[in-house]
This record gives C-alpha cells, sequence and structure tokens, in this order.
C-alpha cells in the first residue's frame, strides 16, 4: 500500500547480490526501490527524531519500475531512506563507504561492516556459535597470530581450542604438540581418518 514518495528502500554498493531484490520490489512497488552506487549521491544529517542518530538522504538513484525496467533519477529534494542494506562485506573496495553510509542511521538497516566481520570469521562464528548459543560446532584448534579484540582471552566454547602465537617462527614445536593433541584426542575419534574434507577445523587466523 505504499507508494514511491512514501517508501524509499536503498541498496548500497554494488547491485549483484540484491538484484532479485531489485526486480521485484520494483514490480510490487515501482519506484520505491533506489539503488546507490556512489557516495555522493547520499548524504547523512543529524536525524530530526532519534537523537544521536543519523538519517539518510540520497540526492541521486537507480530507480527500478515494473518489467525490470531502471533509471538514473536526480531528487530533489533528497529522498530520507527508509530501510538501507548493502555489500557489507569487510576488505570489499566498497565496503568502506558503504559501512561508512549505513553507520548509526534512525532507519533499519540490513547488516553492517562488523556484523559482516563476526559473521565470517568463522572462528568468532563459532565462539559465538558455541559458547552463547549453545550450538554444537565441529572440534576446532586455532592459532592467533596477534592479540585481538574480537576473541575472548579465555574461550568457554564447547569443542573450540584457541593458542596464541606471540612469534610462530620460534614456536614450531609448541604448534606440532596442539596440532597432535588435537588430532589425537576424544573429540576428533568420531571423525576417523582427517583429510582435507574433514569436519573439523585446524588453522591459523591473523
Amino acid at each position: 500500500g505504499f507508494g514511491p514518495l512514501d517508501m524509499t528502500v536503498c541498496i548500497l554498493g554494488s547491485p549483484t547480490p540484491f538484484l532479485p531484490v531489485l526486480l521485484e520490489g520494483g514490480t510490487r512497488c515501482p519506484g520505491a526501490m533506489v539503488l546507490c552506487l556512489s557516495p555522493t549521491w547520499a548524504s547523512r544529517v543529524p536525524s530530526e527524531t532519534s537523537p544521536g542518530a543519523w538519517s539518510l538522504l540520497l540526492s541521486r538513484g537507480v530507480s527500478f519500475k515494473v518489467g525490470g525496467h531502471s533509471a538514473l533519477e536526480t531528487f530533489e529534494p533528497p529522498r530520507r531512506a527508509n530501510y538501507v542494506t548493502g555489500t557489507f562485506a569487510p576488505g570489499d573496495p566498497e565496503g568502506g563507504w558503504v559501512g561508512e553510509l549505513a553507520r548509526d542511521l534512525d532507519c533499519p538497516t540490513g547488516g553492517s561492516v562488523p556484523l559482516a566481520h563476526r559473521l565470517q570469521d568463522t572462528l568468532v562464528a563459532r565462539c559465538v556459535l558455541a559458547a552463547h548459543a549453545n550450538l554444537p560446532v565441529p572440534p576446532t584448534l586455532a592459532f592467533v597470530l596477534r592479540a585481538r579484540g574480537d576473541l575472548p582471552a579465555e574461550p568457554t566454547a564447547p569443542g573450540v581450542r584457541l593458542v596464541r602465537l606471540e612469534d610462530p617462527q620460534g614456536q614450531q614445536s609448541l604448534v606440532q604438540e596442539e596440532v597432535g593433541t588435537f588430532l589425537g584426542g576424544a573429540a576428533m575419534e568420531p571423525y576417523g581418518q582427517v583429510g582435507t574434507g574433514g569436519a573439523g577445523g585446524v588453522g591459523g587466523t591473523g
């Protein structure tokens, strides 16, 4: 029941992952789906309704219509985004400006750079799932090469063994000992022979 002047769903960055959403949104509510391809097309202004938050205003964007038609439009006055999502992948060249534009908004967002980091980091995800959600994870041995604030000092996640290495070049014996203990431990018995496709995990993380 919303029209393009009532709702603006903004997609920041690459359209590739969101193309089906853009096309379907253009069919159901023509003009409401707006793709923002450049940080120069949007601006952040202090929110009038949520102190400390920001509103995202779009001066340009690619809007989608019925039948997959799209058009590059200039919005005067700028359109205020009611929902924002985009390519929040850490390390992505677009992730910098996308994450910055979507930070601390006064409207719902479909993600953030910190959330993408947590979801894409296997070690962090396993610690969260095992320690906080009480979900089983594969037996895991991880070597951390530097201090990381996003990991607990002493992980309490069942099945996750975290070894911190100050100088990996001089700790080969420790690594070998830890790997041997891990592979020979009771946690790995159900998996039989460990190969490249094994369910357990042995790895290092920067």
